[in-house]
């Protein structure tokens, strides 16, 4: 009599039920690898504009959201920089001691950067974020230890500008035109994000400011020239 063919397995062939397993193993583990993978790097966020990085902005309660979303025009080109589409990086944060003995993810990059008056490149190391929001988690952390003052007066743009530049350990940018690009892409995206009345806002925080005796005779000059120059287009 011949043996049946479930009968012809030998000892050592697994049984259908270990092969199974042994299967679902196999798939977990690249699951997992995989799923490991994913997260190790950053989703590339080409696909930001100034109205989703507003958006995610208004809440984190440590920092001025339209300020925030202007300064991070200027430092991605519009998030248009490698930087911030292979990076999630929407500040041109640099990566301290801290953060590189933490293990964080870091980039290796060159940068425009102004010393002894004369603008020069630099090679750095800066952060690398998972996403945009763990990037804005990141700034705004940073913005409540770094820059106090800025964190304090985050209910005026201009403020929020002036106090970029100082800075428990320094200003934001070694520019000195870097409140000047501010201005210039608030004035920019006010009518975009803050809606019809975006110059009354930017008029009553100006004033703000002012009282507050947070901005300089510079920064008061670059206030009302960039107002008033647009105020002068806006009629034309």
């Amino acid at each position: 009599m011949y043996p049946l063919p479930w009968e012809t397995r030998s000892r050592s062939e697994p049984s259908l039920q270990r092969q199974i397993k042994d299967r679902f193993k196999g798939l977990f583990w690249v699951f997992f690898v995989s799923f490991a993978a994913f997260a190790a790097f950053p989703t590339p966020s080409s696909g930001a504009t100034a109205e989703t990085f507003y958006e995610n902005a208004l809440r984190r309660n440590g920092i001025n959201a339209f300020a925030a979303t202007c300064q991070s025009a200027h430092e991605t080109g519009f998030w248009t920089s490698s930087l911030w589409r292979n990076a999630n990086n929407g500040a041109g944060i640099k990566a301290d001691k801290n953060w590189i003995r933490a293990g964080r993810p870091t980039v290796r990059k060159k940068s425009q950067e102004v010393v002894g008056g004369k603008w020069t490149t630099r090679e750095s190391l800066f952060r690398v974020y998972s996403s945009l929001d763990d990037f804005l988690d990141d700034y705004n952390r940073k913005i409540c230890r770094d820059y106090p003052l800025a964190s304090k007066n985050r209910d005026t743009t201009w403020g929020y500008f002036s106090a970029l530049q100082k800075g428990r350990h320094g200003a934001w940018a070694t520019s000195h035109t870097y409140f000047e690009r501010m201005a210039d892409k608030a004035i920019r995206l006010a009518p975009q994000l803050l809606g019809f009345d975006w110059r009354m806002q930017l008029l009553y925080d100006y004033k703000k400011a002012k009282a507050r005796g947070l901005l300089s005779k510079k920064e008061i000059a670059i206030i009302r020239k960039k107002l008033a120059a647009d105020e002068k287009d806006s009629t034309r």
